[in-house]
C-alpha cells in the first residue's frame, strides 16, 4: 500500500486551501481540473512490483518531480517549498501540515522510473492529449538543440598538458561519460548532449523527443522521431537526405524537409510554420533548465529533457483548453 497525502482527509487543510485558491487562481489549479493524474499509476505499475516498505504513491511523487522541473529547483530546494509552500502541498494533495517525501525520497524515485519509466509517462501525455483531439498532426516539426555538459571545461583542460588534443583528452577523462563535442554552428562549438524533439504545428505540443550525446548529426535521429500519424514533416536542411526522404515516403508522410539547395520563388508553407518551434526550445531553455544538464550520463540527462517536455506540454494543454472553450474560466471554476 502507497503513501499518500491526506489533504482530504483534513478539514483545516481543506479550509485554507479553499480560501487562498478561491482568492488567487493560479496555473497549478487548473491544471489539477485539467489532466486527470490517475494514468500516472497505472503506466508505473510495472515500476511497483515489489512495493518495499509504503513507499510514496506515484503520483503525488510524480506531481513533485513535475513542480521540480516547472519552476527548475534542486531536490532540496523542491523539497523545502513542499514543506512550506501551501499552493505546492495542495496540488500533492498533502494536508497543510503534513510533510512531503525528502529529497532522497524524490532522487530514488527518479532512478527507480529510470529513462523507461519517464518515456511512459511522456506517451501517455501525448497520447491522451491525441485523443482529445488537440494534437492535429497536420505538420510536424522536427529540431535539435544543443545542452551543456555538468562539467567544468576549463577546469578539465587545465589539467592537459601534453598528448591528445584537447577534445580527446575532456573526452577521456570526464566525470560525465556520455557527453561530446558537438557543433551548434560551423564556427562554434559545445560539449553536452542534443535533445532532438518533434513538436505539432497547430497545438505546438511536443509529441516526441530523443536525447543523444552532442556528436550525433541532426539528420540519423529522424527514421526514429518520424511518426505515421504526420501528413507532413518538416525540418532544416540538416535532415533532408535521400535516405530520409525515403523513410517518410514509407511512412507515407509527405517531405516538407527544407532542401539543401533551395531554388528561388515562393518557399512552402511548412518552412514558414518551421521557425516557432525556437520558441519552444526558448520556452524550455529560459524557464525550465534545459540549457544545460542536471545530470552525469545519458539515461539520467534523458529523464531531464523528458521532463521538460512533458512541463512545457501540461501547460500548453490547459492552455489549449481555454482556447477550445473561451466561455468557461478554469481559474474561476467551483
Amino acid at each position: 500500500m502507497s503513501k499518500t497525502g491526506s489533504a482530504n482527509g483534513s478539514f483545516f487543510g481543506n479550509f485554507i486551501y479553499d480560501q487562498l485558491l478561491r482568492r488567487r487562481p493560479h496555473f497549478l489549479s487548473d491544471l489539477s481540473r485539467a489532466v486527470d493524474f490517475s494514468f500516472v499509476k497505472a503506466a508505473l505499475k510495472d515500476f511497483y512490483v515489489d512495493w518495499g516498505r509504503d513507499p510514496w504513491d506515484p503520483v503525488l511523487m510524480f506531481k513533485m518531480v513535475f513542480l521540480q522541473f516547472l519552476y527548475d529547483l534542486s531536490d532540496r530546494d523542491i523539497e523545502e517549498q513542499c514543506t512550506w509552500n501551501l499552493l505546492f502541498k495542495s496540488f500533492l494533495g498533502l494536508s497543510a501540515e503534513e510533510l512531503p517525501p525528502d529529497h532522497t525520497v524524490l532522487c530514488r524515485f527518479r532512478q527507480r522510473l529510470g529513462a523507461e519509466g519517464f518515456q511512459r509517462l511522456f506517451n501517455q501525455v501525448v497520447e491522451q492529449a491525441r485523443a482529445q483531439g488537440l494534437v492535429s498532426d497536420r505538420l510536424h516539426i522536427i529540431d535539435g538543440t544543443h545542452m551543456t555538459a555538468k562539467v567544468d571545461l576549463f577546469r578539465l583542460k587545465k589539467k592537459h598538458r601534453d598528448g591528445d588534443d584537447d577534445d580527446h583528452y575532456v573526452d577521456r577523462n570526464s566525470p560525465d561519460p556520455d557527453a561530446r563535442f558537438g557543433r551548434k554552428t560551423p564556427k562554434k562549438g559545445f560539449y553536452g548532449y542534443k535533445s532532438h524533439v518533434v513538436q505539432d504545428a497547430d497545438s505546438e505540443l511536443i509529441v516526441q523527443v530523443l536525447t543523444t550525446p552532442g556528436n550525433v548529426p541532426d539528420g540519423v535521429v529522424l527514421p526514429t522521431l518520424a511518426q505515421p500519424q504526420a501528413k507532413e514533416l518538416t525540418g532544416d536542411k540538416a535532415y533532408n537526405s535521400k535516405a530520409n526522404r525515403s523513410h517518410l515516403a514509407a511512412l507515407g508522410v509527405a517531405s516538407g524537409l527544407y532542401p539543401r539547395q533551395p531554388r528561388p520563388g515562393r518557399p512552402r508553407k511548412s518552412w514558414r510554420e518551421r521557425p516557432q518551434i525556437e520558441r519552444k526550445f526558448a520556452e524550455c531553455k529560459q524557464s525550465h533548465g534545459l540549457r544545460r544538464a542536471r545530470y552525469w550520463g545519458l539515461a539520467k540527462v534523458t529523464v531531464q529533457t523528458l521532463m521538460v517536455a512533458l512541463v512545457v506540454n501540461l501547460k500548453r494543454w490547459v492552455t489549449l483548453l481555454k482556447l477550445r472553450s473561451p466561455a468557461l474560466s478554469w481559474a474561476n471554476a467551483a
